[in-house]
């Protein structure tokens, strides 16, 4: 809502909060609502993944006149190229990793946590990698570093380059 005043636009707090939240005033609750929103977000990453990848299958960015997949991506769903390509790349993996698809569609890992995943996981490693990367996206990162595609979290790194 905005408020009349001095000429400023002034929005009131029950307009900058969520939809239907007024009077959620109990840290819980709203600490409840994200967790089940981050779990409904990492459902809802899994099954875009199957859409794209079956939208890619069929072309459908030629049914609306666009050059390639990645501009139908990024003109209708607002992805630009490089997260595109990463969602494309993730949706490919998740077909062939069906624990880290089934903990996602569950909501116990999160897209990003699943996009580090899968630069190293194959379906023999999946396991290993979800029982080590109970961490942050940020640490799974640091603990994928390193690793290569079907490297098991065991395995040592290896050494940076100089």
């Amino acid at each position: 809502m905005v408020d009349g005043g001095d000429g400023g636009q002034k929005v009131s707090a029950a307009a900058t909060g969520p939809a239907g939240a007024a009077g959620v005033d109990d840290w819980r609750e709203v600490d409840r609502t994200l967790r089940r929103l981050a779990r409904r977000r990492a459902a809802l990453d899994v099954e875009e993944a199957a859409w794209l990848r079956r939208a890619r299958a069929l072309g459908v960015h030629r049914e609306f006149g666009f050059a390639t997949f990645f501009e139908y991506v990024e003109r209708v769903l607002g992805y630009a190229p490089g997260p595109a390509r990463e969602r494309l790349r993730v949706a490919d993996a998740l077909a062939a990793l069906p624990q880290l698809q089934a903990a996602m569609t569950a909501g116990d890992v999160a897209y990003s946590a699943a996009r580090e995943l899968t630069r190293v996981a194959t379906v023999d490693t999946e396991a290993a990698w979800l029982t080590a990367a109970a961490d942050t996206p940020r640490e799974i990162e640091e603990m994928v570093s390193g690793r290569r595609r079907g490297d098991s979290p065991e395995d040592p790194p290896d050494p940076p380059r100089g």
